[in-house]
């Protein structure tokens, strides 16, 4: 009752309670039965579910499309607008499905199309259109040519139609292009696009020759040749700019389908004249639609340009360029929402400053222009100084416009992009966050890049030591803001910097600083991310010491962290070192830290911290490593007996299981994968003397100015078992779940004491020692025993 009360809120008020019985009807019907009722008395809602789920009730049941279309088709007759245009949807999905039987698409769904296709709701028509247009694609060409289809689309052009149906004629008539043949193109439906195009309202001529492209694609070089280009020509000469437009936008666009030899002899001087006479006009929309093609012109035209044309290409940019270069002064605007953002969308609907929408798409085509005139026509030319002047302007979106592709630029000046540092510095110290997150998807590929190459017998100059700061403060305006997508892809970006930067250089300035996000409230993605860079600067370290330090203070702080989603934190961080570094590694700093997280006082943290024991197994070597493995399954079988969380106990059952099948290698067995890796953290390490070691223990954040810290537990087996031993004073399990968790101990030691008895010394499993784990169980069973004597009496 709510429900319909809400829906029709706002049309005819809320609906009485008798006017809610009227409309309910039995569920035993059958889906047939419920359309005809609805369809013919329903209410306004009832229709509109009906009809969105109408093509999912013709896909299950395809036999009832005879009796449910024409009560369709009867009730489309009087609907509203929107019904209207959810029933245009409603027949595209039903069209495109391609299940209903051909004979009922004829004679209930065709005649719709038509009837409703000039609509006077503009939303409606475009629905019905589309609909129709899915019809011409999927029908085949006999059904085309023998049909009226051809016939009534033609004479939604005639000039006597209003203006909505010859625009729907241009692109009905595109479509059938695409399904007829050439010559048939040529004979019956050439007329009417030239009749089109010849338009007494420029709407339409715009339409039409918008819809040439395509045309040209389906018909090919030849027919392009005889038939459209006299027609594009003509339309260049329109006396309405929005056809001109269109029209040299259609030239340059249908130059891919087309040699060489028809580019060079037909088109290129055509669109040079045309260049060469609007360059000289006022800033107009005109010179909006070049600055929004140039880029691509010089791509589709390549085959034409030579080097002289290039020359020419470059200082026309710059000259298209030259009117917005008055305006500069990075302004900081748009913050207080005086200027309004430039897009291409608002570019199309002539929104906003001519000039300002000429110095965006010109920022936006600049790497295309770069890239089709070559590196060193762009520092002969001066284009640099264009750019200059564009990462200045007083409108952020052009700003932007440069920050996204200066990276592209780089890459094509190659060992000369270093004279772009100053542009970059510029954008990295903006004022618009919008501008500083356009920077951060390349960040690492746009650095690298200004990297100073090699010279012969020395090594690369890195370190790019102006950019620290801007970078920093990149990162510290980008927390401020709610976007923290962009700040993860920022925060991932800086583990490119190991390439970059000197180890200084990062271990001073960027890993003090992700320590200090790492301690901040910030979304988990954030957290994630840092850890993922931190790790990576562990990787890539080259003083054993900045290693050593800043390993121990990650896990310290993390291990024992005050808050639980820290503790979770720390269990990422293990896959993570699981990944990069070797077996001995993550046994000096992670492996006791992470054992005692299986006793957490946090069941989601002792969760998952579980998932970590088969892969605490698998860094093992025996018998190296055996105070390890007794200490690992020590912990496991005291979380199995002293768990009271279902939860908790289900995942650590699971993992004991998953423990006692893995399997430990022995020292004497060669392990390539962890030799590989041990040889790539150890490749970064450089020789350092007594000088260097005192140098490299740089200030790291204190574990307290974290936030992070803990009182210190013990970090030997005797830690562990005083941990354990307090989590069992705090959860004391009762009889019944003792005896079934000891019941599960006894199996597990059965099972390992007969592979301990049947494999050799030699073997590679190393088992646990069944005697201690009898005892341990008998001791549970007997304790269990005398409670349940004590607990009956």
């Amino acid at each position: 009752k709510q429900w319909y009360q809400r829906r029709v809120r706002g049309t005819k008020g809320l609906l009485s309670t008798d006017e809610i019985e009227n409309l309910r009807f039995s569920e035993t019907l059958s889906e047939v039965e419920k359309a005809a009722i609805i369809f013919s008395d329903g209410h306004e809602s009832q229709k509109i579910g009906l009809a969105n789920s109408l093509p999912s009730i013709l896909l299950s049941e395809p036999s009832a499309a005879s009796d449910i279309l024409p009560q369709f088709a009867e009730m489309t007759n009087s609907a509203s607008f929107e019904l209207l245009n959810i029933c245009g949807q409603c027949v595209m999905k039903i069209l495109q499905s391609g299940k209903t039987p051909p004979q009922l698409v004829s004679s209930h769904i065709v005649p719709l199309l038509w009837n409703h296709i000039d609509s006077r709701d503009a939303s409606s028509s475009k629905s019905w259109l589309d609909a129709l247009i899915m019809y011409i694609l999927k029908s085949s060409k006999e059904v085309l040519m023998q049909g009226d289809v051809i016939r009534l689309s033609l004479e939604k052009g005639n000039l006597a139609q209003k203006t909505s149906s010859r625009i729907a004629c241009s692109e009905l008539i595109t479509t059938l292009c695409k399904r007829l043949d050439p010559s048939k193109v040529e004979s019956d439906i050439f007329p009417a696009i030239r009749m089109l195009c010849q338009d007494i309202d420029y709407d339409v001529r715009s339409a039409m020759c918008s819809s040439l492209v395509q045309i040209a694609q389906s018909i090919g070089e030849v027919y392009t040749v005889r038939l459209l280009i006299p027609e594009i020509n003509e339309l260049l000469q329109d006396e309405e700019f929005q056809v001109r437009n269109t029209a040299i936008t259609v030239l340059v666009d249908i130059c891919p389908f087309l040699s060489k030899d028809v580019i060079s002899q037909m088109i290129a001087g055509t669109v040079w004249s045309y260049l060469d006479v609007v360059i000289c006009e006022k800033p107009s929309f005109t010179l909006v639609t070049i600055a929004r093609i140039i880029g691509r012109l010089g791509v589709n035209m390549a085959a034409v340009i030579d080097d002289q044309r290039r020359d020419w290409y470059a200082k026309y940019f710059i000259k298209l360029c030259k009117p917005c270069h008055a305006q500069n002064g990075n302004l900081e605007n748009g913050s207080d929402g005086t200027v309004s953002k430039i897009t291409l969308e608002s570019i199309d609907n002539r929104e906003g400053d001519v000039k300002e929408s000429i110095a965006f798409l010109c920022a936006f085509n600049f790497p295309a222009i770069c890239y089709n005139v070559g590196g060193k026509v762009v520092l002969d030319t001066g284009l640099l100084d264009t750019l200059t002047s564009l990462s200045h302007h007083h409108h952020y979106s052009v700003r932007r416009g440069i920050a996204a592709g200066i990276h592209e630029i780089a890459k094509i000046l190659g060992n000369d992009s270093r004279l772009l540092l100053p542009v970059y510095q510029s954008l990295l110290e903006d004022s618009i966050t919008d501008v500083l997150i356009a920077l951060v998807p390349n960040l690492a590929a746009a650095l690298k890049h200004f990297v100073s190459p090699p010279l012969k017998g020395h090594a690369p100059t890195i370190g790019l030591p102006d950019l620290i700061p801007a970078l920093l403060e990149q990162e510290i305006q980008i927390s401020k803001t709610r976007e923290w997508r962009a700040y993860t892809t920022l925060i991932e970006a800086w583990s490119e910097l190991t390439a970059i930067l000197t180890p200084e250089q990062i271990h001073q300035k960027f890993a003090s600083r992700l320590l200090k996000i790492l301690s901040s409230t910030v979304v988990l993605p954030i957290k994630k991310a840092v850890l993922k860079t931190l790790v990576k600067f562990l990787h890539t370290s080259k003083y054993a010491n900045q290693r050593h330090d800043m390993t121990l203070q990650i896990v310290k702080g993390l291990s024992r962290g005050k808050k639980f989603n820290q503790r979770m934190l720390f269990v990422d961080m293990c896959f993570l070192v699981l990944e990069k570094f070797s077996k001995k590694f993550f046994k000096e700093y992670c492996f006791t830290p992470a054992l005692l997280l299986i006793n957490d006082p946090t069941p989601i943290v002792r969760i998952k911290s579980s998932t970590l024991l088969p892969h605490l197994k698998s860094q093992l070597k025996m018998p190296s490593d055996r105070p390890l493995l007794q200490q690992l399954e020590a912990s496991s079988r005291r979380s199995l007996m002293s768990e009271r969380n279902k939860d908790v106990l289900l995942h650590i059952q699971k993992a004991v299981i998953e423990l006692d099948q893995g399997d430990v290698k022995l020292d004497s067995e060669p392990d390539p994968e962890d030799r590989k890796r041990e040889e790539e953290q150890n490749m970064f390490i450089v020789k350092e003397d007594r000088h260097d070691g005192i140098k490299s223990r740089t200030h790291l954040p204190e574990i307290g100015s974290l936030d992070l810290g803990r009182k210190s537990r013990k970090s030997s087996l005797s830690a562990l078992s005083d941990h354990s031993t307090d989590r069992e004073h705090q959860v004391t399990p009762t009889g019944r779940a003792r005896r079934k968790m000891s019941h599960a101990v006894v199996s597990l030691s059965s099972r390992r004491a007969s592979t301990a008895g049947s494999n050799s010394n030699s073997s590679r499993r190393a088992s646990m020692p069944s005697p201690a784990l009898v005892d341990v169980a008998n001791k549970a069973r007997k304790s269990s025993s005398v409670k349940l004597r004590s607990a009956n009496k």
